[in-house]
């Protein structure tokens, strides 16, 4: 013990050189275990951190997926908090399809809380393509994100996955992240945070387990709608200036986003989030119109389809949480009118023979 422990204090430069050299691989291959997906071997029931772990949830499921393409077409739910209530789950969504007269695909919902477009960019960058269905979740809580939190994707945070495409245009267009050429960074941050947690059951040989469970609000909850009406005050006093001081930043993350879904043929649509219409009343159309029009134009200049059918839906004030998050009756509704929309897109899928069966 005492020749080993020697080793750690040598100064001499070649064996400090070899120990260099011999790290380099070490860590580069323990990054692959993540980037390939091959982590997704362990259950998630013990990589979770808590039961509402999203960002965790939406790496180990790309990363399992990568690993193991599903064997029908895949529908990919993405966008923050708003797109996590918005549906009962990817598998209901699913039999929604299928009950809706659309073909059999599988589903996921991976939304998570404050979900920028570089993190939507690595989730589509590393789904497999066999076909799938990005389906990204826009309103104006997605175009507050500033760039320094949307750039820590490129080194794996919040998502343990990694965007060589998310690197290089960040590098490029910014002069950010230049040398960031791993996600180890964000590795040992989830492992970190996961073992400060769960270490000391782990060294008990007794590994906790957790379900994860996908909303954070229920019926049982909502504000009131005093409460809501405040929300709408304090957004435009206090959101408003950081939607527009970021707004042009988040649209060219946004195109990135779709011309990355373009080049791997994967299918971009682009779906305006529920919005409690019956107490806004209109009062952020100033702001909603700064986005929604350049999104609309992206979507025709790339042949994206763009869902916009909150209106047309009239969800109550009383199905919504706040101003943005459904809760049970509200997101059975929006589920059910996606689904309606995917039957259309799914038929019409460009794979030669009228769909995506």
């Amino acid at each position: 013990m005492k020749g080993f422990g020697a080793g750690f204090r040598n100064r001499n430069p070649l064996v400090l050189l070899v120990a260099a050299a011999l790290l380099v691989p070490a860590l580069l291959g323990f990054e692959y275990l993540f980037t390939s997906g091959a982590w997704s071997v362990v259950p998630l029931k013990y990589c979770l951190r808590n039961s509402g772990d999203s960002f965790t949830y939406v790496s180990w499921t790309v990363g399992y997926n990568k690993r193991r393409p599903p064997r029908m077409p895949a529908v990919y739910l993405t966008g923050g908090s708003a797109a996590r209530e918005a549906i009962v789950s990817g598998p209901s969504l699913a039999a929604e399809v299928r009950r809706s007269g659309g073909p059999r695909v599988a589903a996921w919902d991976l939304a998570c809380i404050n979900q920028n477009f570089a993190e939507t960019l690595a989730v589509a960058d590393n789904v497999p393509d066999s076909p799938a269905w990005v389906l990204i979740g826009v309103n104006l809580g997605r175009f507050t994100a500033f760039p320094a939190q949307s750039e820590q994707q490129v080194i794996g945070r919040d998502l343990v996955l990694k965007s060589s495409l998310l690197q290089k245009y960040v590098s490029r267009a910014y002069g950010h992240h230049t040398y960031s050429y791993t996600i180890l960074p964000g590795i040992f941050s989830y492992l970190t945070s996961y073992l400060k947690k769960d270490g000391p059951a782990l060294l008990e040989a007794r590994p906790v387990t957790r379900e994860y469970l996908q909303h954070h609000y229920t019926l049982s909850g909502i504000h009131t709608p005093g409460q809501k009406e405040r929300m709408v005050a304090q957004w435009n006093a206090a959101r408003y200036p950081v939607f527009r001081r970021n707004l042009a930043y988040n649209l060219a993350m946004l195109e990135q986003l779709v011309a990355r879904c373009e080049q791997r043929g994967v299918r971009a649509v682009i779906v305006e989030l529920p919005l409690n219409e019956d107490v806004v009343k209109g009062r952020f159309d100033e702001a909603i119109a700064q986005y929604r029009e350049p999104v609309q134009a992206l979507a025709r200049e790339r042949d994206v389809p763009y869902l916009d059918f909150n209106r047309e839906l009239a969800i109550p004030s009383a199905d919504f949480h706040d101003l943005s998050h459904l809760v049970e009756p509200g997101r059975v509704l929006w589920q059910k009118r996606l689904a309606e929309e995917l039957v259309t897109l799914l038929d019409s899928g460009s794979d030669g023979q009228g769909g995506l069966l």
